[in-house]
């Protein structure tokens, strides 16, 4: 008679995968990275303080007006009323900068402190806008308040 014997099942070890090297590289190329990115500076800091609804009771006594700067859709400069530059090609506002400067002396002569209000049409490009802050921060002009913007 034969014999029959029974087979034994190996017992079958469940497969893992170990991940630590695997962190630990991508570790190393998050680390590699980070060290040799380098970090552009968009704009200058431009350092303004926007003014407050309780003006300071130290204030002049002789004040000057403020200076209104309108950016029209076209990407017109337009100062108190007066066409600067019209090119919107042009990052530099070389009128813009000349009329700010005598601005600024202005108010340093009469012992005040420079105001201007920048009023940006909704159409108009953003880059603009910047150009002139990059203007008022040339010229260390730091109360700007900003209008002319919907509220939709």
């Amino acid at each position: 008679m034969a014999r029959r014997s029974k087979l034994e099942a190996v017992p079958v070890e469940e497969p893992t995968l170990d991940i630590a090297s695997l962190i630990d590289v991508s570790f190393l190329l998050l680390i590699y990275f980070l060290v040799t990115s380098t970090l552009e500076k968009r704009e200058a800091d431009l350092g303004l303080t926007l003014p407050t609804e309780n003006p300071d009771s130290t204030s002049a006594s002789v004040e000057i007006d403020q200076m209104t700067i309108v950016i029209d859709p076209e990407g017109a400069v337009i100062v108190n009323e007066e066409v600067l530059d019209i090119d919107p090609d042009s990052r530099e506002l070389p009128n813009l900068a000349e009329r700010l400067k005598m601005y600024k002396k202005a108010a340093d002569l009469s012992g005040s402190e420079p105001l201007v209000v920048v009023a940006a049409d909704d159409f108009a490009e953003g880059q603009r806008l910047v150009d002139v802050l990059n203007s008022l921060a040339a010229e260390e002009i730091k109360h700007v308040t900003m209008t002319g913007f919907s509220e939709e």
